[in-house]
């Protein structure tokens, strides 16, 4: 593993770096449920199903291959829980019929 930058800050510091992440985080969720909602749209339109069992496989492959070792399983529960959130969400969008 590389160096740890974070490596001598206090509780303080760190907890800030924390808050900063999380911001991230929150704004990289926000555009991912928006862009969630437009697949939604296009799947109504095109008579696909909310669920696409390949992409979902494909894309946990490409996401485990891409995160240190230590890391893979919680990787992968993200992205699982990821997944889920944008299924439910656009289930959602499909039984409200958005347009």
């Amino acid at each position: 593993m590389a160096d740890n930058k974070y490596e001598g800050m206090n509780l303080e510091q760190l907890r800030e770096e924390i808050d900063a992440v999380d911001k991230k985080i929150l704004d990289s969720f926000r555009e991912r449920m928006a862009l969630s909602a437009e697949i939604a749209k296009v799947k109504k339109a095109s008579g696909k199903s909310i669920l696409d069992v390949d992409r979902e496989k494909a894309k946990l492959d490409k996401i485990a291959k891409n995160v240190e070792d230590e890391l893979s399983g919680y990787t992968s529960k993200l992205y699982l829980t990821l997944a889920d959130l944008s299924k439910s969400y656009q289930s959602q969008l499909f039984g409200d019929d958005a347009e």
